[in-house]
């Protein structure tokens, strides 16, 4: 089996799985109402807004930061926001977690900058 087969064989692993199959359903669940989707929406692009502030190296804008604090609160008390969010955050996880093991079992050829 190459190593081609064995990442399709993750991705249908990754499609199948539990965490996957929970944001979908989630997905779809939020799609049926405009209003709590656009809240989703609104509150990701301003979340993403923020962390590409941070990573351009600009100090953490407090009122930004209460201000996502505030949409969040509002998240949490819309179920099909909550779940979406909920659930988004799972998969997010899951994808991490591959991402880092399949970094960690190349690192050392990677590692351009290494110790020299």
């Amino acid at each position: 089996m190459t190593v081609h087969d064995k990442a399709h064989e993750l991705g249908r692993t990754l499609r199948n799985s539990e965490e996957y199959q929970a944001f979908l359903a989630a997905k779809k669940n939020l799609d049926s109402d405009i209003t709590s989707k656009t809240m989703v929406q609104d509150f990701f692009k301003k979340k993403l807004a923020a962390e590409y502030d941070i990573m351009a190296g600009n100090p953490e804008n407090k009122e930004k930061s209460q201000e996502l604090q505030k949409m969040y609160e509002l998240i949490v008390l819309n179920p099909k926001a909550r779940d979406f969010i909920h659930a988004h955050m799972r998969f997010q996880q899951l994808a991490a977690d591959i991402y880092k093991i399949i970094g960690d079992a190349v690192a050392e050829g990677m590692d351009l900058f290494g110790k020299e």
